[in-house]
């Protein structure tokens, strides 16, 4: 292992060594790691400038929307009864469903992409559109028969009661 650090080191060396040199820049005051740094900011640009091109590629455009997402999830136990929170930013209350069979709680909402208007010009577009589902398995004395669901600000809080 130590063999191939070794190698590797000097293979950067070298080469960065190579690189001033060809460029005439290799002198006695010259810091071989501002030289490393250097070909890492134009490895950085080459990596931008793909990234730049992929985003701007609609090859892929429509892979959001084939996606599902889970949303994050708590389950908090409040005594009488479970509160769970699940983060579902974008979507509308009535496309949440919940339901439960067998002792699984499911969660499933969606959000909808909206419709660029005439003059919109995005420059990046990052915000989640697609279908999300959640399940998870509930606590043995859990009455999802009785649960309560409410939708605010991007968080579904569903209350379930506690059997006695």
């Amino acid at each position: 292992m130590r063999k191939i650090i070794s190698a590797v080191a000097a293979a950067v060396v070298l080469s960065a060594t190579s690189l001033a040199a060809d460029q005439n820049t290799l002198s006695a005051q010259n810091n071989p790691f501002e030289e490393l740094q250097k070909i890492q900011q134009q490895m950085d640009q080459v990596f931008n400038q793909l990234h730049q091109k992929f985003l701007n590629d609609t090859t892929f455009s429509d892979f959001n929307n084939a996606y599902v997402r889970a949303p994050a999830a708590d389950v908090i136990d409040k005594g009488d009864h479970y509160l769970v929170k699940a983060d579902i930013p974008g979507a509308e209350a009535k496309s949440i469903k919940v339901t439960e069979k067998d002792g699984v709680l499911k969660i499933e909402a969606s959000t909808v992409k909206e419709e660029k208007k005439k003059g919109d010009n995005y420059v990046r577009q990052e915000r989640f559109v697609g279908q999300f589902v959640k399940m998870m398995t509930l606590p043995k004395d859990a009455d999802a028969s009785k649960l309560k669901t409410d939708y605010k600000n991007g968080v579904l809080e569903v209350t379930i009661p506690k059997r006695k």
